[in-house]
């Protein structure tokens, strides 16, 4: 059978699985979620254009495409931003778990159940639905300002303030458990020794068949039934899982400092940010029995079977085996209001670096400018050192030996002991001492055209793999997979409409096909089918722009995929990162612009949509629609 102990460890790592399944009665509520996040504000500098292209300049608002395109603003520029979030949000989740009983040593008159329910009389295994419950809420008010300067005619200075991202969860919960063994003789049969077997039917009159050394066999029937306590054996022991989970994650770029110069047509620029980041790890489960439980207790038969008068003697008087004293009564200890499990998982992880991005632009002209970019040149690497790292899943559940009816045999049912065994092979279980995440280091390579459209290209190459754990469905071992490879075409135009004062944007990104290794074929399969053509759209803009008596306004509307990849790579200063599908007005005059920018929040999304009042409707409607809102006001002179 499947050990009892490792029911027991279940139940103490419990918070870490769910199944999906019908739902059959109701169970408990666990555990109970809070999700936290911070970003900074969201920003699109270009309406419609979407990001990063190293030809085109934004002065202060387009360091991070190209440093260089600082030195295109004419005197200084000054931006701020600060962001809303769209409130906190609740929700459920309901997941299913399925009773168990075990026989013991496959045995069919010994088992043990486990109940996932507080209730001390159940019997029957079912399966009980439980109610996951979250709170969701986007802490994002947080400002960033931006400022440039031309200090003179060749040489502009910059300086972004920026607010941290940071995430986190925090779990707790009771999980309550009910293990049950019973005992069910009636209607078995079973070898006692070698000269003594017996066979008990549904009512509980037993048959023993005696083998005397060198004589004949022959059969003894009892007038009377069994001891009912004998025959229907019984002992609950309820028990509760606990977790306390609080983990954390904080990245910190609070400033960039950058300059250009301009030489005639050539531009170069450079920007220097530093990055520190630690991430806090606590999680804590355990199980103890509820206080108060009783001793399990088993009986056997009190006699001799080597010995035939004492056997005899139990067989022929049924005060003996039709009541309790004719049975030993052996005493299982129960810990009660002890602890018999417990997890750990936690440490605490930090590391800081700086990146460096440099840039180049070259007018050819007033209708072409060549863009390179090289961000994150010196390959910068946020080396986390952990500290009180813990990390051990401790047991006082021993041995099952299934117990037996055989009066010869020793009682020996060490179901607790007193010292913890630790689990094997959950030392420093992914939780190492040091943790590299390689920052990304990328190439840009772009051109602007102006007139008679204006058109930007760009490729990047992403030249820093992402590595990631995962278990081999064969194998069952921990593999390292690689994704490398990833490079993007970014292709973006504006026109005007015929010779109305109405210009249209459109951007388009596509994703080549990267490379996948040391991963299951069905990853490989999946990937090739995703790049059937060689290329993926992972991004789209669409964008106006009307100007009425000198006042420009304008819309834009899109979703990028891209953040996907800078999560993956640790890259909170992507300015992407918080704009999957987000819509964006804008207004300017003179030198004043005004942005006012609405990015989907997936999260609150996904509570709006799980706190729906009627929740046999499937459809979904734009009012569960959560949106991050950003207002820039920005002043150029």
């Amino acid at each position: 059978m499947k050990p009892f102990r490792i029911v027991i460890l279940y139940l103490a790592l419990l918070a870490l699985a769910s199944a999906a399944a019908a739902a059959s009665v109701p169970g408990t509520d666990f555990p109970y979620a809070s999700f936290r996040l911070q970003l900074p504000p969201a920003d699109n500098p270009f309406p419609g254009f979407g990001n990063y292209h190293s030809a085109l300049s934004r002065g202060i608002d387009s360091v991070l495409w190209n440093p260089a395109s600082l030195s295109k603003i004419e005197y200084a520029g000054v931006s701020f931003s600060t962001g809303q979030n769209p409130g906190a949000f609740g929700y459920g989740k309901s997941y299913d778990v399925e009773d168990k009983i075990e026989k013991i040593a496959d045995r069919e008159d010994t088992k043990i159940g486990i109940f996932f329910t507080s209730d001390p009389t159940v019997t029957t295994p079912v399966t009980r639905e439980n109610t996951a419950h979250a709170l969701y809420a986007n802490t994002s008010l947080a400002m960033d300002f931006k400022q440039a300067l031309k200090i003179n005619d060749w040489l502009t200075l910059g300086f972004i303030s920026r607010s941290d991202t940071n995430a986190s969860i925090d779990m707790t919960g009771e999980f309550p458990v009910i293990g049950r063994f019973t005992g069910e003789y009636a209607n078995t049969q079973q070898s006692i020794s070698d000269r003594l077997s017996v066979a008990i039917d549904n009512n509980g009159f037993a048959s023993f068949t005696i083998t005397p050394e060198g004589g004949t066999s022959y059969t003894r029937q009892l007038s009377e039934a069994l001891w009912s306590g004998f025959l229907n054996q019984s002992s609950v022991v309820p028990a509760s899982s606990y977790l306390d989970a609080k983990n954390e994650l904080n990245f910190s770029s609070p400033w960039t400092m950058a300059g250009a110069a301009k030489l005639r047509n050539l531009s170069v620029g450079i920007s220097l940010t530093p990055i520190s980041a630690n991430c806090n790890i606590y999680n804590h489960a355990w199980t103890a029995i509820d206080a108060g439980t009783p001793d399990m207790t088993f009986y056997q038969p009190n006699f001799d079977p080597n010995n035939e008068s004492s056997f005899l003697n139990w067989v022929g008087d049924p005060t003996q085996y039709a009541t309790e004293k004719g049975y030993k009564r052996n005493v299982i200890v129960i810990p009660a209001g002890d602890v018999i499990a417990e997890a750990r998982f936690q440490g605490f992880y930090q590391a800081s670096t700086s990146r460096i991005d440099l840039g180049a632009t070259y007018d050819l002209g007033d209708n072409f400018t060549f863009g390179l970019a090289l961000e994150n040149v010196t390959g910068a690497t946020l080396n986390f050192k952990g500290s009180g790292r813990v990390v051990y899943v401790n047991s006082r559940v021993g041995s099952l030996e299934a117990p037996s009816l055989d009066p010869t045999k020793e009682f020996s049912w060490n179901l607790f002991s007193d010292t913890y065994q630790p689990a094997g092979g959950t030392e420093n279980y992914f939780l190492e001492e040091q943790l590299n995440a390689q920052l990304p280091k990328i190439v840009r390579l772009g051109i602007a055209i102006k007139k008679p459209l204006l058109i930007a290209l760009d490729y990047e190459q992403n030249q820093s793999p992402i590595n990631f754990k995962y278990e081999d469905k064969t194998t069952k071992q921990v593999k390292i997979g690689t994704v490398s490879g990833i490079n993007l075409l970014r292709m973006a135009a504006e026109t005007e409409l015929f010779a109305l004062p109405v210009w249209l944007r459109s951007s388009l990104t596509l994703m080549f096909k990267p490379n996948l290794e040391n991963v299951e074929q069905s990853s490989k399969d999946s990937l090739d089918k995703a790049f059937q053509y060689g290329v993926l759209p992972v991004g789209l803009d669409l964008g106006t722009e009307f100007n009425i008596r000198e006042v420009i306004f304008g819309d834009n509307l899109g979703f990028n995929l891209t953040p996907l990849i800078s999560l993956a790579q640790a890259d909170a200063l992507n300015q992407d990162l918080n704009k999957m599908a987000y819509y964006d007005i804008f207004a300017r005059y003179g030198q004043w612009q005004f942005n006012y920018l609405m990015s989907l929040d997936p999260a609150a999304t996904a509570g709006a949509y799980g706190n729906r009042a009627d929740k046999t409707v499937k459809d979904f409607k734009l009012e569960y629609v959560k949106w991050m809102q950003t207002f820039t006001v920005s002043y150029k002179f």
